[in-house]
């Protein structure tokens, strides 16, 4: 009965303190799990973008990551490029997958070597399909079951900071 009443009364006095369980990630960290999800690749108007070989790079002052990523694109009449690019967006966090993922990717920095100017517009458009609908679907990372405090940490989102040279992410556990 004791224990019960101590944990009634833990519960109710959790807006007195709040338990919380910080996960720091690493550029490194990130590079892995980005460069996982890679190529990406996206046909839209017989225009083929390809996004490769990334390089992550945490940006403090916007709390948003940011991707580095090789550029292929190919279109009829023999048309085909390479270049750079550049994608920023934020985590978003889901509780019930315990899981995080990018978002609002946006493609910030688009240059193609060898591609007509009228094709750059229409390419950048593909590019940012390609880059929302898969970095968006797949996690960036996942709160492990193995590991018992990730595991009650699969709950609420706190905050996401670059600090550090990392990524901090505070979940609270109640």
């Amino acid at each position: 009965m004791r224990v019960y009443l101590l944990f009634v009364l833990l519960m109710l006095s959790q807006g007195a303190f709040a338990l919380s369980y910080t996960l720091t990630m690493t550029e490194q960290e990130l590079q892995e799990k980005v460069a996982s999800m890679m190529p990406l690749k996206q046909t839209q108007f017989f225009i083929t973008v390809t996004l490769s070989d990334p390089k992550v790079e945490l940006i403090k002052e916007s709390n948003e990551i940011g991707v580095f990523t090789q550029v292929k694109v190919s279109a009829p009449g023999g048309i085909y490029g390479k270049g750079r690019g550049k994608v920023t967006g934020t985590l978003s966090y889901d509780a019930s997958k315990g899981a995080f993922f990018f978002k609002n990717p946006k493609i910030v920095n688009l240059e193609l070597d060898q591609v007509p100017k009228e094709y750059i517009k229409n390419i950048q458009l593909i590019a940012q399909v390609t880059a929302t609908q898969a970095m968006s679907m797949y996690p960036i990372y996942s709160l492990s079951d193995d590991n018992h405090s990730q595991k009650l940490a699969k709950s609420r989102l706190e905050s996401i900071e670059v600090k550090d040279e990392t990524l901090q992410v505070v979940l609270r556990l109640f």
